[in-house]
This record gives structure tokens, sequence and C-alpha cells, in this order.
């Protein structure tokens, strides 16, 4: 069961867009109501992340409490497929803005004491080597709880041409029913 205070993604976002954090809120809520809804986009994203193909259930500002910290990650996102359930908190920048490493390590905290199987960002920041995280995160949090960084550029669309690509039959192939 979902608690009250968590709110679905919706690909039209109701708040305001008069500042940095309206932004970061509305792309967050836009890009998970997506991710829930197309079927096809949500599993390229989330199958190297190690989800289960299934049902996407997607929420945005959701608040949690680690200790004394009041923590509100930009969003939550569960897949359910039989009596599995894999969830991840998300952490977007937009613009200019940068993952901080406090913020992020919080994240991988609050994650391994909920009992959650990732934490994935998203933003602008280009990782030093493709497949890893532009921040240097603690190796003993990243252990118990992995994390996954999304480039905010051809990164989202690159993942659903490989996924295609891979189901697709090559011409010639003994797939090939021409």
């Amino acid at each position: 069961m979902v608690p009250k205070t968590w709110h679905e993604a919706r690909l039209i976002p109701t708040s305001g867009i008069g500042s940095p954090i309206e932004q970061e809120r509305r792309a967050t809520s836009a890009l998970l109501a997506v991710i829930s809804a197309v079927d096809e986009f949500g599993r390229a994203l989330l199958k190297p992340c190690g989800a289960p193909a299934g049902h996407v259930e997607t929420y945005v500002e959701v608040p949690f409490d680690l200790g004394k910290k009041s923590l509100r990650p930009d969003g939550v996102i569960r897949v359910s497929r039989g009596k599995r359930e894999w969830t991840a908190l998300v952490e977007v920048k937009t613009s200019s803005n940068h993952l901080e490493v406090d913020q992020v390590e919080n994240y991988l905290d609050l994650a391994k004491d909920n009992g959650y199987d990732a934490v994935i960002t998203i933003s602008n920041e280009i990782p030093p080597v493709m497949g890893s995280h532009p921040l240097v995160l603690d190796k003993r949090k990243v252990k118990s709880v992995p994390v996954y960084h999304f480039f905010m550029g051809a990164d989202c669309l690159h993942r659903l041409d490989a996924e295609r690509s891979s189901r697709s039959p090559r011409p010639g192939s003994s797939l090939d029913s021409r």
C-alpha cells in the first residue's frame, strides 16, 4: 500500500515553473510519468538498474525521515512483478544545478534502511567514464545500495534504441521471417 504522502507523477504537472526548483519538480514529474506510462521506455531505462519487467509506479517529492533528518527525494520508482517489488529513489538536477555528495549519500542510507534496491541520479553532469557516476561517493555506501546515473541528454534515447535493437531481428538472421 502506498502512503498518502506519496504523490503520483503526472505528465503535465500542476505546479508552477517560476523557479529552478519548480523547473526540476516539473521535469521530474513528467519524466517519471512517462517511465510508468510507456512500458518500453521504462523497461529500457530500468532494466540496466536491475529492475524486473513489471508494473511500474512512480511518485514525486516523497517525504522520509532518516534519523533526525527529513529527506525528500525527487522521486520514487517502484516496479512490481508477482510478489517481487523493486524500488529506487530518484534525484534529478536540471539546468546548471549539480548533484551533491551529501544528498546522494543520504539517499543511499535511506535506501539501505528501507530495503530499497537502488538510487538513480539524473543530471547534465557527464561521468568521467561511461557507466560510472559523476560524484565520488563513499564506496561502502555504494556497495550496500547501487547508484546509477543517467545523463539527461541523449542517454535516455540511446538506451531506448539499444533496447529496441536487441529485440528486433536483424535482416538475414534466423529470426528474420522474410
